[in-house]
């Protein structure tokens, strides 16, 4: 009897420990709904409180809206380098020069070359002393004082004087390209930058051979790009043209708001960060805002 009390009391204290803790879990079960109730709730009444707030407070990086690495067209001798890191340079300035003395000579024959008439001016005079004597010619041959054949002879020879005019027009044409080919020849050893911005690095000195490696690299820092990462949570709500505040994480800046706009959104998110990239725009027309460094931005309803 003992032995089936004994059981007796196990099967009921197992059925109750079962049951207590069935309760435990829906209990808990519960509460974790309830919590994602009130979070729902809580983002619900933050998007209906009057405020046009999309995104707050987010991570972003200010960088370079273009960074160019500036090389030579063809392999050389860099000659010489007229700028340094931290400079700023201009648009279309020269940068470096590779050694290019017979480039520039060939370009002073061409146009010397180009610019000689002499030429074409004794084609000339030779056409018109032809034409003269054609007409001298002409009337002999109506007093039959000199044969059909000598006339036919003059008639070619002044046909192919003004002929020889044409082509030395057409030689000085091909010369005149000749300088321009000559003088693209000479550009091609010149090393220009096609962006405003400042000198990043400077990988190449003078007097240093230079192949397909970049010389230079240049910055250009208006306008600016702000790089930010959203959560695809937020895929959707946000659109070109969107307006921003971007607060720069640095001293000297901090608490300063700058106006930027969203310029471009990413098409595909990263499924496992689950997040998607959007640049803005951020204009700096004095340059006075740093770029390579972190901030944070608003997003604001457009």
């Amino acid at each position: 009897m003992a032995l089936e009390f004994n059981r007796a009391n196990i099967g009921k204290y197992s059925i109750s420990g079962y049951a207590t803790e069935r309760g435990f879990l829906s209990l808990m079960g519960i509460l974790a709904i309830l919590c994602a109730l009130a979070i729902s709730l809580g983002h619900f009444a933050n998007a209906n409180d009057g405020s046009d707030d999309v995104l707050s407070d987010m991570d972003c990086i200010v960088e370079p809206s273009r960074l160019i690495e500036l090389g030579s067209a063809v392999p050389g001798l860099l000659a010489d380098s007229y700028y340094d890191k931290a400079d700023f340079v201009s648009a279309g300035t020269l940068m470096a020069r590779l050694e290019s003395d017979v480039e520039r000579m060939s370009l002073v024959i061409a146009t010397e070359a180009a610019s000689s008439s002499t030429a074409i001016a004794l084609r000339e005079q030779t056409a018109r002393f032809g034409d003269r004597t054609r007409v001298r010619n002409a009337e002999l041959l109506k007093t039959s004082n000199i044969s059909k054949q000598v006339m036919d002879q003059v008639n070619t020879e002044a046909e192919i004087a003004k002929l020889q005019v044409k082509q030395e027009q057409e030689a000085t044409r091909l010369a005149l390209l000749e300088v321009e080919r000559a003088r693209a020849v000479l550009d091609r050893r010149e090393i220009r930058t096609p962006i405003s911005g400042s000198v990043t690095q400077r990988y190449r000195s003078a007097g240093e051979y230079v192949d397909s490696e970049p010389v230079y690299q240049v910055a250009q820092l208006d306008p600016l790009h702000v790089e930010v990462i959203v959560p695809v949570d937020y895929l959707g709500s946000l659109e070109a043209g969107t307006t921003a505040s971007v607060l720069l994480d640095v001293p000297g800046f901090r608490g300063k708001a700058f106006p930027a706009e969203v310029r471009r959104i990413d098409s595909v998110a990263d499924a496992a960060s689950g997040t998607y990239g959007v640049r803005l725009v951020l204009q700096n027309p004095d340059l006075t805002i740093p770029s390579g460094v972190r901030c944070r931005v608003d997003f604001f309803a457009s």
